[in-house]
């Protein structure tokens, strides 16, 4: 087995660094709630494509913050009650293209895939927060307030997406799954621990987690490269170390995790140098559901054909629907 982390005896009991706030699910209850208050904005705007067995849409709605978030909506032409897949993507990247989408249609599922604000699709980020914004997206608005972080704003965006997929007049909200990777896979996570109609969740080498773990393997490069540019031109002596990392931990998705109920498949390459792979193990080693983990030894944070054949499988809400 690689040793780039952890034996696999002691990951398989690791739980993660902590940094868990004191408040963390009064927190995030309180924004749910907020938005839960708030009536939907979105507008479907349907595209011609030349395909008989599905309909497409671009889908625009108002983030938390007023920004307009864009994602791709695909259904299956002609049905009603079909199961939704929400997909995520990963840092710096954006939904998957219409052509790799469809792909859901072949099985009978309809797909909503957000572009996260700011990255490399069409969602806008309004921006407007105090302190560096150089370096990756996580540390943006660690200097402001806590409804300022960044990430704290896509994770509700990403809420908003469920709250409007399960509005969808196709859908069967029995029968709706988040899936993504890295980035995407954190998101699925975040989501599926908010909004209870979640019914299974997929994640693969998921991203923003165990955030001390990370900085301490001196692995703050890459996806987590904030992490290294915060503390050499803001905190070099270290001085805001601990109240840095509790300001992240209202993102860690390791305590999120805590919060599933679904059905939970996670996927991990024990070459991970980007999201390394205790950070992952703690996710999972935390959710308390129903759960599956496929650990591939010699896969780094890429795509593997046997993990998504798994998927394939996993998805599935009734015998012989693939």
């Amino acid at each position: 087995m690689p040793m780039m982390d952890m034996p696999i005896q002691e990951l398989n009991c690791y739980l993660g660094k902590g940094n868990y706030p004191s408040d963390f699910i009064d927190y995030w209850n309180r924004q749910i709630a907020r938005l839960n208050e708030r009536d939907l904005e979105y507008e479907l705007v349907k595209k011609e494509f030349l395909n008989e067995c599905a309909d497409y849409y671009e889908l625009y709605f108002k983030g938390i913050d007023g920004a307009r978030i864009h994602a791709k909506y695909i259904c299956p032409k002609n049905r009603q009650n079909v199961p939704l897949i929400l997909q995520f993507h990963d840092y710096k990247q954006s939904s998957k293209s219409w052509y790799h989408l469809t792909r859901y249609i072949g099985i009978g599922y309809a797909v909503l895939a957000m572009d996260c604000r700011g990255q490399g699709g069409m969602s806008e980020d309004l921006g407007g927060v105090l302190g560096t914004t150089v370096c990756g997206h996580l540390m943006i608005g660690i200097d402001d307030e806590l409804d300022q972080m960044y990430y704290r704003k896509v994770y509700l965006d990403a809420y908003l997406l469920s709250k409007i997929g399960s509005q969808l007049p196709q859908i069967d909200t029995q029968k709706i799954v988040s899936y993504g990777q890295g980035q995407g896979g954190a998101l699925a996570i975040v989501v599926a621990a908010m909004n209870k109609e979640i019914n299974k969740c997929v994640a693969k080498d998921p991203f923003l987690a165990d955030f001390k773990r990370v900085w301490e393997m001196d692995l703050d490069s890459l996806m987590y490269e904030g992490l290294r540019y915060y503390f050499r031109w803001f905190d070099p002596l270290h001085e805001r170390e601990d109240e840095v990392f509790s300001r992240l931990g209202y993102l860690d998705v390791v305590h999120f995790a805590k919060q599933l109920n679904c059905k939970f498949l996670l996927g991990t390459g024990l070459l991970d140098s980007s999201c390394p792979p205790s950070t992952q193990y703690a996710i999972f080693n935390q959710a308390m559901c129903n759960k599956m983990h496929l650990v591939f030894a010699k896969f780094d944070h890429e795509l593997c054909n046997r993990f998504e054949d798994e998927v394939l499988r996993f998805i599935q809400f009734e015998e012989g629907c693939v």
